[in-house]
């Protein structure tokens, strides 16, 4: 266990490292989450909290960040098992004599403060759990593993979710700041918490995998009829010895060489059914006939059956199905009017198969592909062969659901042709597994179950069969496979090596385009901690006193593109200074300068702060990559207010050249007064009030950098349609799923269905008269912009209201990736129960 001591603690080293960046991306959301809810606040008591908890939080960012790396460190190494022992070995301290007490150690009371901190701790980790389960889950396996434990004990588990956070409710006891500011602290820190957890857990999952650690196993206490496995080794079943052959019988009982002095039950599985109670007992509670011996006639019945496949002959060419005509290949028209044109159909526009396409354990595969078992006859003589040299009923069980769970993941819609037809060729290493370890498919984190759950997760990234990308995938498929195949399997090993194998190929292609994730990402966390800033900014202007007077056009300039301008510059600026290029200082020369009334009197003034004022407003938008066309009407109106004075000032231009003009200075001051600005009405009480962005705001470089494009007019426009008049057919899994919800007569709208989506989560977007698949790898904070990328790193970005539109047109579908061997498992469950049970049960 040297090396399994070693990766463990390179975990909690690693664990401890990834939490500073963790925090201050934590910290960072909450902060912006905290302005922005100070923004939208309407009392005054409110928004002050709120002010107070987003500094307070900056404030002790630095310092947290490089302390919680330190006290995480510092927990883990307290909870190993060599802390542990030295703990254990330490003498305990003396207790006080009765007499040494004080009143204060005999009756104290509950510390308020503390209270608060474990009620808050509390609620931190009921928060941050979710987000973790599922990886947790597997993690506490590999970690238990690591330690040299024989089963899965989570509370030994150092890096464990209350330990983060309760070394974050530490740090921030250590604040004086009021139990108000403390809770909002956790409400906003809770989700990146979650997300940034999930994301540590995954890197010591893979880091564990890598070097070989498998995980333990959940204890399973024996009952006095079970003789099967024990502690989860896949050697246990071979412990148990066959019957010997029956008196005088001529059939064969079983491999020769096995005698065993203990009577054993034997069992004839030459006719049993999925519905047998035998089968059941096997499939729901383990099997307490697991380990009984065969029949006679049991290897009698099998005996047949191999001298039968062996005379038959091959059909190694036949076709299972025909191939659809080219007819039915075509273009397909929308349901509601097959007159329409329609959008081209996603199996045919992508190359994917028709989805009455079947695979199953009887198909006929490529030779070319699988070599020998390609042919359904070769993977049939394997897996009899297997069954005449099966010793118990077991093992004969086992290898019978792992042939019918083989079928149930080959027809899952959802896997590409290609895929399914790998699950079938993968069939013969499951069942030589199945003789060694006759239960492993109930194991969720067994090799040999996560071999065909990773394939298949890895699958859903595509949907095109034909594509470049999806042959690389499938190339390394059909080598491992094939590899597998040749094996000889005596336990869970190769699988294990197989899969790391895989997933080491798999993150090295992904490496070049995780780091374009990372920048498409940061392009749009930019954009929205930006304007969560300019919503700060635009809210602290509208509480300035000298706005009486001031046109709404200009102030609708000053908290829409300038207070953009400002949170820009604060943002980019290295040193990060409140307004490092005096953008700010010049809002209150703006607002002098569009008040006629004030400048008609001073008009020497405004004359010298024009040109000073328009050359730092145009750097400022500049700056921004503002678009000039979105600020025209404001630049207009300004030289309309600005009119008056330059007319004074030509006046008295011309009074000067000629001294014996006749108009008098006070006439033409009279004119500019008089000057026609009644279309420019001061701000009303709406217009004085600052509301946040309902979306970020994005410079057009920075639309392009994160691949905002409006994928359904892409096709829709071409067609000379509307996105919402388009239906083009549905992708085999979308078809079945929508036949599903329709008969179910309960139809989820367009935001149920996004709402439903997750970072991760894989869709099927039409974009460019094709069908792409597409995962979704950032959300906005408030759930306003959505990050989809494709094959090769192509990035589609979309408002929530796109999105909802192309939901709503059948141009973006969700894929439901599912567990797909727990889903084949539980058909066959179902499949397994009695009717009567059935209805019993409904």
């Amino acid at each position: 266990m040297a090396s399994h001591s070693d990766v463990f603690h390179r975990c909690l080293q690693e664990a401890a490292n990834a939490s500073a960046l963790a925090l201050e991306y934590c910290i960072d959301h909450a902060v912006s989450a905290l302005q922005v809810a100070e923004a939208q606040s309407i009392k005054a008591s409110e928004r002050d909290e709120l002010d107070l908890a987003w500094r307070e939080l900056l404030k002790h960012k630095d310092r947290w960040c490089a302390q919680y790396p330190h006290d995480l460190l510092t927990a883990f190494n307290s909870m190993t098992p060599d802390a542990a022992k030295q703990q254990a070995v330490q003498p305990p301290p003396p207790r006080p004599s009765m007499h040494a007490k004080t009143a204060d150690d005999m009756f104290s009371l509950v510390d308020n403060a503390q209270v608060e901190e474990d009620i808050e701790s509390s609620r931190l980790l009921l928060q941050v759990a979710p987000a973790v389960e599922q990886v947790l889950a597997e993690l506490n396996g590999l970690m238990s593993s690591a330690q040299g434990l024989g089963n899965v004990s989570p509370e030994l588990n150092p890096v464990r979710p209350e330990v983060y956070t309760q070394a974050l409710r530490t740090l921030m006891a250590g604040a004086p700041v009021a139990p108000a500011i403390s809770a909002l602290w956790v409400k906003h820190l809770a989700e990146p918490l979650g997300r940034e957890l999930k994301r540590v857990y995954e890197r010591l999952v893979n880091l564990l995998e890598l070097a070989q650690v498998r995980a333990a196993n959940y204890r399973v206490l024996p009952t006095s009829a079970s003789t099967g496995r024990k502690n989860g080794s896949p050697k246990a079943d071979a412990s148990v010895a066959p019957a010997k052959a029956t008196a005088g019988g001529n059939a064969p009982a079983g491999p020769i060489g096995y005698v065993s002095d203990e009577p054993m039950v034997r069992h004839d599985l030459s006719n049993y059914a999925v519905k047998d109670e035998l089968f059941q007992d096997f499939l729901f509670h383990g099997g307490s006939n697991a380990g009984h011996g065969l029949a006679p006639a049991y290897y009698a019945t099998i005996e047949e059956e191999l001298i039968a496949l062996k005379a038959a002959r091959d059909s190694a060419h036949a076709a299972l199905q025909p191939e659809p005509p080219p007819a039915d290949r075509g273009y397909r028209g929308t349901r509601s009017d097959p007159g329409r044109p329609a959008l081209p159909a996603l199996d045919d526009d992508t190359g994917m198969d028709s989805p009455s396409r079947m695979v199953d354990v009887l198909s006929q595969l490529s030779s070319q592909v699988w070599g020998v078992y390609g042919r359904a006859r070769e993977r049939a003589l394997v897996h009899t062969q297997l069954k005449k040299d099966a010793t118990r009923v077991g093992q004969v069980l086992g290898m019978e659901v792992v042939e019918k769970l083989v079928s149930q993941v080959a027809q899952d819609p959802r896997l590409l042709v290609p895929v399914r037809e790998a699950i079938v060729a993968l069939e013969p290493s499951l069942l030589r597994l199945a003789m060694v370890d006759s239960r492993f498919f109930s194991e969720e984190n067994h090799p040999g179950r996560r071999f065909m759950e990773r394939v298949a997760q890895r699958s859903f990234k595509y949907n095109d069969e034909s594509s470049p990308e999806f042959g690389v995938f499938f190339q390394s498929v059909t080598e491992t496979v094939n590899t597998l195949n040749a094996l000889t399997i005596e336990d869970a090993r190769p699988f294990d090596a197989a899969l790391s194998k895989l997933q080491n190929l798999w993150a090295a292609q992904e490496q070049q385009e995780q780091a374009q994730r990372r920048n498409m990402r940061q392009t749009l966390q930019f954009a929205e901690e930006r304007q969560a800033q300019a919503d700060q900014i635009a809210f602290d202007i509208s509480t300035r006193p000298d706005l009486d007077h001031v046109p709404g056009v200009v102030l609708d300039f000053l908290f829409g593109p300038w207070a953009l301008v400002l949170a820009h510059t604060r943002l980019t600026h290295p040193a990060r200074q409140i307004d490092p290029e005096g953008y700010g200082a010049l809002v209150s020369d703006l607002l002098w300068s569009v008040k006629p009334q004030v400048t008609l009197k001073r008009p020497a003034q405004l004359i010298a702060m024009i040109p000073g004022l328009l050359s730092k407003l145009h750097s400022g938008l500049a700056s921004l990559g503002q678009d000039a066309r979105e600020t025209e009407t404001f630049f207009q109106t300004m030289e309309k207010l600005h009119h008056p004075v330059l007319k004074l000032r030509r006046v008295r231009s011309r009074r000067d050249a000629a001294e014996s003009a006749p108009a008098p200075l006070e006439v033409a001051q009279a004119e500019a007064e008089e000057s026609d600005l009644s279309d420019i009405l001061p701000a009303t009480p709406e217009q004085r009030k600052a509301r946040a962005a309902s979306q970020p705001w994005l410079a057009q470089r920075e639309l392009d950098a994160a691949g905002f494009e409006e994928a359904a007019p892409s096709g829709a426009d071409e067609l000379n349609l509307e996105p919402s008049d388009v239906e083009p057919a549905p992708p085999p899994a979308a078809e079945d799923s929508v036949q599903q919800t329709s008969a179910a007569g309960d139809t989820p709208s367009p935001e149920q269905i996004l709402l439903g989506l997750r970072e991760g989560s894989w869709v099927d977007l039409y974009s460019k008269r094709r069908w792409l698949r597409a995962q979704l790898i950032w959300t906005s904070n408030r759930g306003a912009l959505f990050m989809f990328v494709s094959q090769g790193g192509q990035p589609h970005s979309m408002t929530k209201r796109s999105c909802e539109r192309l939901i709503r047109g059948h141009l973006l579908r969700p894929v439901e990736t599912h567990g797909v061997v727990a889903q084949a498992l539980d058909s066959l469950v179902k499949d397994a129960v009695p009717a009567d049970t059935e209805g019993t049960s409904a």
